[in-house]
């Protein structure tokens, strides 16, 4: 899995594209869906994923300047569990009402003397449980266990599944009736754009980050890069995407 989970490129995805009117009076069908079986209206899960690692690769080579890439996942939510976990269900309940946080395609990790386990979060039932895509190894007792959120610094997944919706829209449908951009893709991609030159800016910091700095200088000082006149110049942005 790349910066992007599938879930996130999903979601940001025209409406036109999620949905159409079914021919049966059962309700609306999905125009376009992702996974391993072989429809007329599939994109597989490989060429997905191939799309997202294309849009990781630009993302890299752009910040490379400033961070060492590939990026790192970092730890940014715990939680508490409220009931041991079952080896037979797929529900996690937590403390604090803290499942709010978070949204389908997170990864949480398990932690439990000294074993780790990682699951993908699938949906999110209420306020204090979650649900996982495949069901846990062990048992985790609440006075025991931790739970842990990692994902990559923000805003880079929404960085990388716009560049990929982009992508995946211009070639699949947009290209089908012009060879030019569509108005959706370039939308998208000049968004990704703008988060992409406050990062090159400096007046967005990706913590927990191995930075690149200046010689006899900590690059990990939580602070603004010193970069020449960077609110008037805009020498450092990136130009339109490809």
């Amino acid at each position: 899995m790349g910066y992007a989970s599938r879930n996130l490129v999903e979601n940001i995805l025209a409406q036109t594209l999620t949905s159409a009117t079914a021919p049966t009076l059962e309700g609306r069908a999905k125009l376009i869906n992702f996974g391993n079986q072989v429809d007329k209206n599939l994109i597989t899960n490989a060429v997905l994923d191939n799309f997202i690692s294309m849009a990781d690769s630009f993302i890299n080579s752009t910040l490379s300047v400033l961070y060492k890439t590939p990026l790192k996942e970092v730890a940014d939510s715990e939680f508490v569990l409220a009931l041991a976990t079952d080896v037979y269900s797929d529900e996690i309940i937590v403390e604090d009402s803290r499942a709010g946080l978070l949204v389908p395609g997170d990864n949480i990790i398990f932690v439990q003397d000294g074993i780790e386990e990682r699951a993908i979060v699938e949906s999110v039932l209420n306020s204090s449980t979650f649900k996982i895509e495949s069901s846990l190894g062990l048992i985790y007792e609440p006075t025991y266990a931790r739970l842990i959120r990692v994902r990559y610094p923000d805003p880079i997944p929404n960085i990388s599944a716009r560049i990929t919706a982009a992508s995946i829209y211009d070639r699949y449908f947009s290209a089908q009736s012009s060879s030019e951009k569509s108005d959706y893709g370039k939308t998208q991609r000049s968004i990704a754009r703008v988060d992409l030159n406050n990062i090159l800016n400096g007046r967005v910091v990706l913590h927990g980050q191995h930075r690149i700095g200046k010689r006899f200088a900590s690059g990990n000082l939580m602070d603004r890069y010193g970069l020449p006149s960077t609110d008037s110049d805009s020498t450092r942005d990136i130009g339109d995407m490809p």
